[in-house]
């Protein structure tokens, strides 16, 4: 075989074996268990990294600070279905106002007492329920305040800038960073000397290929071959002294990474109690505000509502006891075929207000009290009023009657007269 084949077969064998520090990093990485169940949760930079390789920490730090967005987006929800509480109570007296006085401008000779009263408190029970949707939306007002207030404490405003970070992720990075600061320096030291080595196996592969070919060349002088020899070792005992030194580094960079998992891991139990905070005060917000959007605890007052709208309706709205009152207003009034009418019709009204008063609790009827006294005022006003327009009307037209009656014996008198004169 010649010197210049086998130089080049030299030249050409992969003989540079470079140590890999990135396995350590692999064999971290391979160890990782895949502990994601969720098959909805959303993938991310940090997912399938280890929390303590390069930077990962800031995976925490992020979550932290990306908080905000969930609470503004939580916030917003419970602020937008509040509007929507105060838009429809305000669509409910509004319409309840329209039909109470379209209910007013009726006719009175075809709508009167009960069972206009009926009407009256028909068209006023949306205004009652509005009533309702106001204590709830004053209950929700209540817990959105308090969550906006917590949480600008806990994501105050930069000085620069819109963005808003959770008050303690700065000083937790902080912790981050100083922990893996010697693990940096090792990292970084590592590096440069695989650098190193990669250089000398190249200069160690060229001394190696100048001695190959110094041996196959009859004309090459004795010092020339001593020199590359010479030169050969040299290469080799630099390589053998990087590769040492890496050896070193890298047990001094495993110790040093086990240090940095211990504090990193007291550091990361810091931030895991913050953002349980979050999490809580999140939680809690919600069943506060579900509690004041849907619980049972505005039924009662619901209740109320439907069950005096049953008592005008089913027990006090009468036919024969607004016939009557139609009879004695036009005066077609007949006290024998109505009095066990009125008589059946007070009793029915008796029992039905025991029952009410039997279901009723003491709370609510404490605490509707207010709402009550008004609405009551509201129907005997609208009753006195109605009262008063039908004996207007009764006595107005008793004075039309009394007038022609006397003008009718003032013309009999008159025909009298004339006639005796006569």
């Amino acid at each position: 075989m010649t010197s210049r084949l086998k130089s080049a077969i030299l030249r050409h064998t992969n003989s540079i074996k470079h140590t890999s520090f990135g396995g350590l990093k692999d064999t971290v990485r391979s160890h990782i268990p895949n502990t994601t169940n969720d098959a909805s949760y959303m993938s991310n930079e940090y997912i399938h990294s280890s929390f303590f390789d390069d930077e990962n920490y800031l995976s925490i730090i992020k979550c932290l600070d990306g908080g905000h967005e969930i609470a503004k987006d939580s916030l917003e929800y419970m602020q937008d279905y509040n509007e929507l509480l105060q838009e429809h109570s305000d669509n409910l007296n509004s319409y309840s106002k329209k039909w109470k006085s379209k209910i007013k401008q009726q006719s009175s000779i075809s709508s009167y007492h009960t069972t206009k009263l009926a009407q009256r408190e028909t068209v006023s029970a949306p205004k009652r329920f509005a009533e309702v949707l106001q204590n709830q939306y004053d209950a929700i007002l209540k817990v959105t305040t308090t969550y906006r207030t917590q949480i600008e404490r806990m994501y105050p405003n930069e000085r620069l800038g819109t963005t808003h970070k959770h008050h303690r992720t700065e000083a937790m990075k902080n912790l981050f960073k100083e922990a893996r600061s010697a693990l940096c320096k090792l990292s970084s030291k590592l590096e440069k000397l695989h650098e190193q080595e990669k250089k000398a196996q190249h200069a160690l592969h060229d001394a190696d290929v100048q001695c190959e070919n110094l041996s196959f060349d009859s004309t090459a002088s004795k010092t020339k071959i001593s020199n590359a020899k010479d030169n050969q070792s040299k290469r080799q005992d630099k390589l053998d002294k990087i590769k040492q030194e890496i050896e070193r580094t890298e047990e001094e960079y495993n110790h040093e990474y086990e240090n940095y998992r211990t504090q990193a891991m007291d550091i990361y139990e810091k931030c895991r109690t913050l953002e349980k905070e979050r999490l809580d005060l999140l939680g809690d917000t919600l069943i506060k505000f579900n509690e004041a959007a849907f619980s049972s605890n505005y039924l009662d007052e619901q209740d109320e509502i439907y069950e005096n709208l049953m008592l005008k309706i089913k027990v006090e709205r009468n036919s024969l006891e607004d016939l009557n009152f139609w009879a004695k207003t036009y005066h077609v009034y007949d006290s024998t075929t109505s009095l066990s009418s009125e008589t059946n019709n007070n009793e029915n009204i008796s029992s039905q207000t025991t029952t009410q008063k039997t279901k009723k609790s003491h709370k609510n009827e404490t605490e509707n009290l207010t709402t009550k006294e008004e609405n009551i005022q509201e129907s005997v006003a609208e009753a006195q009023e109605e009262q008063s327009q039908a004996d207007t009307t009764t006595s107005t037209k008793t004075k039309v009657k009394k007038n022609k009656n006397s003008s009718k014996t003032e013309s009999t008198t008159t025909n009298s007269t004339a006639s005796n004169q006569e």
